[in-house]
């Protein structure tokens, strides 16, 4: 990272006017940039935490000089290893840009969970149509399984989802829980599968 370039030269300085300003120490050692640490509370990873943060403006070098960035670092509760990002979302703060960040760890569940749990990265076609198609309707069974916890929290509470005492920190049920009461109920369901399809003729005639 990189200040931004002085705009105005100094009397009688030779050569070129400068593409870059002075060198900041890197997000890393983000401890020694200037300013106090902002605390506050971010939504990461599952649950509301501390978060103490820096963030500086200026140039970064992957990103040219004429691009403003900002880089932020921060120490998140329950991680033992700062945070560091750097982002051309200048208008945000050094808290945003940590919430942000973790948000896309529900993106990576949701992604392991359609390849390990569905079999969306089992899919193998020659057209794209099937391609679509498998993509639809594991994306459709996803929501699904997503929305079911949601219901039965109505009407059966908070006790057919299994409790891991190794993971005392899991406040809510996932898509393995969903998969596995399913499971349990498979008999029936594939029972009404049936008879819907035995009488799916008749109500259409």
């Amino acid at each position: 990272m990189y200040a931004p370039a002085p705009t105005a030269r100094k009397p009688h300085q030779p050569g070129p006017t400068p593409t870059w300003g002075q060198r900041l120490a890197p997000p890393r050692h983000g401890g020694r940039w200037p300013g106090a640490w902002e605390k506050g509370r971010a939504f990461g990873y599952g649950r509301r935490r501390e978060v103490a943060d820096k963030a500086v403006g200026g140039r970064w070098r992957v990103l040219g000089p004429d691009v403003p960035a900002r880089a932020v670092v921060a120490k998140v509760a329950g991680d033992r290893k700062r945070f560091t990002r750097v982002t051309t979302a200048t208008d945000l703060s050094g808290l945003q840009v940590v919430e942000m960040f973790c948000a896309r760890f529900r993106e990576e569940d949701g992604f392991r969970d359609l390849k390990q749990r569905l079999g969306w990265g089992e899919c193998r076609a020659w057209t794209r149509n099937p391609i679509e198609r498998t993509t639809q309707a594991v994306l459709l069974t996803m929501t699904a399984l997503r929305l079911l916890p949601f219901e039965w929290q109505v009407r059966v509470g908070d006790e057919w989802w299994l409790h891991p005492p190794w993971h005392p920190r899991q406040a809510r049920p996932g898509v393995r829980d969903v998969g596995r009461l399913l499971w349990e109920h498979r008999d029936g369901i594939q029972r009404c599968l049936a008879d819907w399809l035995d009488n799916e003729g008749k109500v259409g005639g």
